[in-house]
């Protein structure tokens, strides 16, 4: 029997998906022979660790097939971690060509390969988790009017020489071996989360699944639909019998943020999504729109420690732009899970306040002092230090001692003036939409935008249409009480909420 649970916006579908977990395993289901796969590690491990807390005497030994897809296949094909490609690899493949490659790896293993600013490498993984040969990928509109496709074969071939050289596999090398080993574990249930983004190589991994369980249980949501220019494939998703179960109470999403949804989601036509109809929460919520960055919270109220911000941009550089501005402001925030200040200087600074307010100082915490004192710290005994005996005077305030970082400590200086609390986690998260995918926050603030190549891209397939529509969809639900829209300032033909 296969099930599809279709979750909108903040209803709760991991919520139902481990009360399904819970309800076969009261009925006497093996937890080994339980299969949750979804999309992310981090999702994986939180379904995991929800079991955990629901089941204390449970360990995570218990729970041995709560995955990712790419994970499940490792473990099958008996891998080691020394065996899969890393962004350093494919780094020295492009040094080898003369390539010039940044590779962005975040730790998940979402869309099957590991990212890069290079068009080549990308289209190379893009085709191979759609099943496609590179000149098909290649002749696609995204790509065919930047690139050298005399370029590609080479690059290819390359890359599997090196591969095969270091005895290395890639996340798609993975799936492949898996599909064609008939090592597929027996499972009395599979769940499958996140099921809208799965590539057709892996809806081929899904068909195997299928063919070694009772039951399957898929959830997701097809107007969440975001990494079709990865290979998810939505319409096999959309076109999946099973039984539909649509989760219809959103616990995030306000009145007045659905409104916006709904506005954007009516952009696609019918035939193109699957019908479903869902509730906002009773409160109302608010819309502002806005021009700039100020007429949100950098106003003496200092609301910024008081709720969570999160700031979204269609891509990468229009956050550059914003970073600028808070941190001229002095607002502590986080971006790519990195912390916006210089986390070791700030370490150092409080060292150096606990020796002003009477604290001696560790030998460690002295040589880490003095590396940005730019000074040599040759003492070895372990003991207790007082800074005096290095010329110190109490006098001095941090900002005064630490002149080899001036910018730094000036960004550090203004948040504490306002009264920001860098040991806690930041109430105010950057982040592309495609990385903001599942989270949440009480303010939204999304910057609206539109670049040339994503127009022009658009304007060609409606399938690109449709899933530009789905990322803003999915940025503004997002709120789950003010969502603030700031206009493109010089792009007059950019998106429109």
């Amino acid at each position: 029997m296969i099930r599809k649970i279709l979750g909108p916006p903040g209803t709760g579908k991991t919520t139902k998906l481990i009360k399904y977990v819970n309800t076969f395993h009261k009925l006497g289901t093996p937890l080994n022979k339980i299969g949750y796969f979804a999309f992310t590690t981090k999702a994986a491990d939180e379904a995991r660790d929800r079991m955990l807390n629901l089941h204390k005497s449970l360990q995570e030994k218990d729970l041995p097939y709560f995955k990712t897809l790419h994970a499940l296949a490792f473990k099958i094909l008996g891998l080691k971690k020394s065996q899969v490609m890393q962004p350093e690899h494919y780094e020295d493949v492009g040094k080898k060509l003369g390539i010039e490659v940044t590779v962005y790896n975040n730790g998940e293993e979402t869309i099957g390969f590991v990212s890069s600013d290079s068009e080549y490498f990308n289209i190379i993984n893009s085709a191979r988790v759609k099943e496609l040969s590179v000149e098909q990928e290649y002749n696609t509109d995204m790509y065919s009017y930047k690139i050298d496709k005399r370029q590609l074969k080479i690059l290819k071939d390359e890359v599997d020489n090196y591969k095969q050289a270091y005895g290395l596999v890639d996340f798609t090398d993975m799936i492949e071996r898996f599909n064609s080993s008939m090592l597929c574990p027996k499972f009395d249930v599979v769940f499958v989360d996140e099921a809208q983004d799965l590539s057709p190589i892996q809806w081929r991994m899904f068909d195997i699944l299928k063919q070694n369980s009772k039951n399957i249980v898929l959830a997701g949501d097809d107007d969440q639909a975001i990494y079709g220019w990865a290979g998810a494939d939505i319409k096999r998703f959309q076109s999946e019998k099973a039984k539909n179960i649509i989760l219809p109470q959103s616990f995030r999403v306000p009145k007045a943020v659905q409104d916006i949804a709904n506005n954007i989601l009516q952009r696609i036509p019918d035939d193109r999504k699957l019908s479903k109809v869902w509730q906002s929460r009773d409160e109302e919520g608010a819309v502002h729109r806005i021009t700039d960055i100020e007429d949100t919270w950098l106003k003496p109220t200092g609301s910024v420690n008081e709720t969570t911000w999160l700031i979204l941009g269609r891509t990468h550089s229009k956050l550059e732009s914003i970073k600028k501005e808070l941190i001229n402001s002095g607002i502590y925030y986080e971006y790519k899970n990195r912390k916006s200040y210089h986390e070791r200087l700030y370490k150092n600074i409080l060292s150096y306040e606990r020796w002003r307010n009477g604290d001696k100082l560790s030998i460690t915490e002295c040589k880490d002092l003095f590396e940005f004192f730019n000074k040599d710290f040759t003492h070895t005994e372990e003991r207790l230090y007082d800074l005096k005996e290095f010329g110190y005077s109490m006098t001095q305030r941090w900002y005064e001692v630490f002149q080899t970082h001036p910018e730094e400590s000036l960004y550090i200086r203004l948040m504490r003036q306002n009264g920001e609390e860098l040991s806690k986690p930041a109430r105010v998260k950057l982040s592309t939409i495609h990385a903001a995918k599942g989270g949440e926050a009480e303010n939204v603030l999304i910057i609206l935008d539109n670049t040339k190549t994503i127009r022009d891209s658009i304007e060609k397939n409606e399938d690109k249409q449709d899933e530009e529509h789905r990322v803003w969809y999915v940025g503004v639900t997002r709120t789950k009480q003010n969502l603030y829209i700031m206009e493109a300032k010089k792009e007059s033909n950019g998106y429109e909420i």
